[in-house]
């Protein structure tokens, strides 16, 4: 390698660090209120908030249904979670997904008794 490729190379290193270290050493909070919608064979919007210690409540509105129905589950520190419906009445729907890096919520929901499933998808929501 020549003198001047080694100092082009020996820059272009100075600046990814430069921009790269301070994006990995940038810890990601999953924790907040995201809010979304789900499709499938129900269909409707969701409102959760991702707690500290792993919980997540919230509330999932089923346009099919009409209905509000609240939820609880629990969320990890590599983003993976579940929730379910908790309501007296009904098939509770299960949601199983994971929060990305930029604060992105998907997966999949379906049925407790797998009589209807389809995705879903939300952001969080900042003030």
């Amino acid at each position: 390698m020549t003198a001047r490729r080694l100092k082009w190379a020996m820059a272009l290193t100075a600046v990814l660090l430069l921009v790269l270290a301070p994006l990995a050493m940038a810890q990601v909070s999953l924790t907040g209120t995201y809010r979304g919608t789900f499709i499938g064979d129900d269909y409707g919007w969701f409102v959760v908030e991702v707690e500290t210690g792993g919980s997540i409540t919230g509330v999932v509105h089923s346009n099919v249904s009409l209905m509000d129905m609240e939820v609880q589950g629990r969320w990890e520190l590599d983003g993976a979670f579940e929730f379910m419906t908790v309501q007296e009445e009904g098939v509770p729907l299960y949601f199983l997904g994971q929060i990305d890096f930029m604060n992105r919520f998907l997966g999949k929901w379906s049925f407790d008794d797998h009589s209807g499933r389809g995705s879903f998808y939300g952001i969080i929501q900042r003030d």
